[in-house]
């Protein structure tokens, strides 16, 4: 619980998802003293997309530097007891300005807050952007997409991480974001920081993770570069119109690191099902080809069965987070149970990928 400070008295706000009007009147009284003018908020329209922040849709309409604007915005609120709580909007909210007019196709953002005085957690305002997001669950899971459209789409995917990879972090606010700048380290402190919060969120050791760790710290690649990763870079993370991808989205994950890191991220059974196509877009080998090509970085298969073992043990991690924060935290998402039910599947697809890998 935080205190907001309104006259002479003290008044306490905790973020609560389901009270739309009292989030669209703190957000009104913030944008309006970020513009300097009148402000117009409309209705917020709750999404049930995504599996941590909570995302509404609006209409809003300011005045700023003399000229009025009438735009369609979501709002990312970071809920204090989600997975990953607690929340920080800076991280995500730098790094979509700075590659704004990139060739990483991303949402313009507006603003943004960590003080919880204002709507009780950190969030930030960016604009609605067309389309749909496939997902990589399919019906039976089969393919998501027919040849052409996978070939469309896929350049287009992979396209875009090149252009993020290759994209000048340094001299803008993004160098100031978490993750490391030693290539020597870029590997075994991602190791650290999850096996960190899978102490922080079971109770009881789990030997695969702690297996999984050992191997994955004893044969750590030395990156060749230090480049903004996305970290959730996926299939039901980028919209489409048609056969264009309009945006790349959920950028919560994003820090400095080995950029082979999103290509094994890519690579694992979770975003393909049975398919044989990295999240139902390319072949192994294919993107790792299309990826050297656009990227003029070479990238052994060996690195990338490297980051998809750690990926996996990764994405085991946020399932014992998903389960503390629905059993210990109150964040009332059955779809948190759901991944709890999950985690003996999850350490099963950690040893297989580990294999591999070998």
């Amino acid at each position: 619980m935080t205190a907001l400070a309104v006259g002479q008295q003290q008044v306490s706000r905790l973020f609560d998802a389901t009270d739309v009007d009292a989030v669209r009147a703190a957000l009104a009284d913030f944008v309006r003293v970020q513009t300097n003018g009148p402000v117009e908020i409309g209705p917020l329209r709750r999404f049930t997309v995504g599996f941590s922040w909570v995302t509404y849709g609006f209409q809003a309409k300011w005045s700023e530097g003399g000229q009025v604007h009438q735009k369609d915005l979501i709002l990312r609120v970071g809920p204090p007891t989600g997975i990953f709580g607690p929340y920080r909007a800076y991280p995500e909210f730098v790094t979509l300005r700075a590659l704004a007019g990139s060739a990483v196709p991303v949402p313009r953002v507006y603003w943004h807050s960590d003080d919880d005085s204002v709507l009780g957690a950190p969030f930030f305002v960016a604009s609605l952007e067309p389309g749909e997001a496939p997902i990589p669950w399919t019906k039976d899971g089969g393919p998501a997409f027919d040849d052409a459209r996978r070939a469309v789409l896929g350049e287009q995917f992979v396209g875009a991480l090149a252009a993020l990879h290759g994209f000048e972090w340094q001299r803008t606010p993004v160098a100031n974001i978490d993750g490391t700048k030693d290539v020597r380290r870029a590997a075994v402190d991602q190791v650290d920081h999850w096996m960190g919060l899978l102490a922080r969120w079971s109770p009881e050791r789990v030997p695969m993770l702690e297996m999984a760790a050992l191997w994955l710290r004893e044969n750590s690649p030395v990156a060749r570069r230090i480049a903004i990763t996305h970290g959730d870079y996926r299939i039901g993370n980028f919209l489409v119109v048609e056969d264009r991808i309009t945006a790349i989205l959920d950028w919560e994950l994003v820090r400095l690191g080995d950029p082979v890191e999103d290509l094994g991220w890519i690579c694992l059974q979770a975003w393909r099902g049975r398919s044989p196509y990295m999240c139902h877009l390319f072949e192994r080998e294919e993107l790792r080809d299309r990826y050297a090509a656009l990227s003029g970085q070479e990238v052994s298969l060996a690195d990338m069965a490297y980051w998809e073992a750690f990926g996996t043990l990764k994405l085991a991690v946020m399932h014992f987070g998903a389960t503390d924060c629905f059993a210990r935290r109150g964040f009332n998402d059955l779809r948190m149970a759901g991944m709890g039910a999950q985690i003996p599947r999850m350490l099963l697809q950690v040893e297989s990928a580990v294999e591999r890998a070998s």
